[in-house]
Parts: structure tokens; sequence; C-alpha cells
């Protein structure tokens, strides 16, 4: 059983190309798909045992890149503290409701019923920036093994800051 080049886990398949771009946010332009076509066609011919790695990372972002498109406005932010109002069911009488005559009111204090929920929402880390966080660290990883892409990346996060062959010099 012979497996095709799209088969083996050493060459890349016919989305990867796509899903780098994405990946590390690369402009769709020309030059820059050609940049990339040049990087893996580097990584496959001098060093394919890294592409498994390298596909497992832009499988990672993808579905990370799912989840982010799925979540709702409330799961965008951190929930610090959440209360309700509405009546509390074991404060309730047996048959459910609550009492109507004025009498019974006074008698029975209707804010004892009451349980409050409000939602706040903090600085904490939300799942979105949990989730953009993973994402970040798929995206650096992805770069270790097509470092020639770095400069062609727009997403913020993968922005060297210098890296460890830069240092500042000081005039005496």
């Amino acid at each position: 059983m012979s497996q095709t080049p799209t088969d083996s886990p050493y060459h890349w398949r016919a989305a990867d190309l796509e899903g780098i771009r994405v990946a590390l946010s690369i402009p769709a332009r020309l030059p820059a798909i050609r940049a990339i076509n040049d990087a893996m066609a580097d990584l496959e011919q001098l060093y394919p045992d890294a592409i498994p790695t390298a596909r497992r990372e832009l499988d990672a972002i993808a579905a990370i890149d799912t989840e982010l498109a799925g979540l709702s406005p409330e799961q965008l932010q951190a929930p610090i503290e959440t209360r309700r109002k509405a009546a509390s069911p074991d404060a309730l009488p047996e048959d459910g409701t609550l009492p109507v005559k004025k009498a019974d009111v006074i008698e029975f204090d209707t804010e004892l019923l009451r349980e409050e929920t409000i939602t706040r929402y903090g600085s904490g880390v939300s799942i979105e920036a949990a989730l953009r966080r993973q994402r970040g660290s798929h995206a650096r990883a992805l770069l270790l093994l097509l470092p020639t892409l770095e400069s062609w990346s727009r997403d913020p996060q993968l922005a060297s800051h210098g890296s460890a062959f830069t240092t500042v010099l000081a005039r005496g």
C-alpha cells in the first residue's frame, strides 16, 4: 500500500497554504502567498519531520478560530459576580402561589421570598482572551517552524519585540 504525497504526514496538505496565511494574519497578496509557498517548500525539503507538527499547530488554530466564531456576547466578557431577583423556590407555599390579599401580604413578607441576581463583569480573563492567548501560542510555535514568515504577519501578538540577537548599545 503506497502513500501518495498528499497522504504522507511529511508533505503539506492542499489547504495548508491558506491555513498558514489565516493563522499568521498574512495579507492575501501575491508576494505574501509566494513567501508562504517558499517557506513551505523549504521546510518540506530541508526538514520534513517538522511538517506533522506544523499541521497540528494549524489544526489547533483552526479549531480555536471556530470556537471564537461561536462565542456568545456573554462569553466575550469575564463575569465576576452574578445575582438574580426572583422568588426563592423553597420559600413559596406548597401550592406555589404567593399571597394576594393585603392581610396575607403583611403577614407574609415577600422580600424574604426574593432571590437577587446581578451579573458584573470585571477585568478578568474572558473566554475570548484565553482562546486568543492559546491561538497566539500556537501561531508562535508555527513561526518557529516557518521563521521567514514573521515579517509578513500582521498579527500584533506575533510582532517581534526584539529577537535574542538584538541589544541596546550603551555609549559611555
